[in-house]
């Protein structure tokens, strides 16, 4: 016999939080105004050309705005960086508007949009397609420009409904 479809959405949601994703600050500014989502559902499509996919809960209030700014900055957080996570996903008593008052921020000089300093990696580009699936929408994101950290080398991940810290080693490699 089947599950019922809320069990089913819970079960669905407890098996995710068993997958380590990635954190990132997702920003857009543009005449609709500026704002930002914490995500961790950001994933690579294809490198030729450089194309990503966003997922959004349909009932985030990035959604219009983001749908009528078209461009945006995807901010790949570094391990320092989960207050900013916090902030931008809702879980700190500060406001939206107050979001970006609270660290680093810098407009990017092509496509000004809100870049993070510090982050592991700015990855901006523009909406080229999305569509509904179910309570989220889909977003295919064709990037044009990128900026990775290479003073940074500890990522910030969300596992098991909690934040964590992965680190890359140190490492010399000798050839002989």
């Amino acid at each position: 016999m089947d599950q019922p479809s809320s069990t089913m959405a819970l079960q669905y949601r407890e098996a995710m939080s068993k997958v380590a994703a990635a954190v990132h600050v997702v920003t857009t500014e543009g005449h609709a105004g500026r704002y930002g989502i914490t995500l961790t559902a950001v994933m690579s499509v294809t490198d030729t050309p450089p194309t990503l996919l966003l997922c959004i809960n349909r009932n985030a209030r990035i959604q219009p705005i983001l749908r009528a700014n078209g461009q945006l900055c995807v901010n790949v957080l570094a391990a320092s960086q989960q207050d900013v996570a916090e902030h931008f996903a809702g879980l700190t008593s500060i406001s939206a508007s107050e979001r970006f008052l609270q660290n680093e921020w810098q407009n990017h000089h092509h496509t000004t949009q809100p870049q993070l300093v510090g982050a592991l990696a700015h990855l901006h580009g523009h909406i080229i397609d999305s569509h509904d699936m179910g309570s989220h929408s889909v977003f295919y994101v064709a990037i044009e420009h990128i900026n990775v950290n290479s003073q940074e080398n500890q990522g910030l991940l969300y596992f098991q409904r909690q934040f964590a810290q992965t680190a890359v080693p140190v490492c010399e490699t000798h050839y002989v």
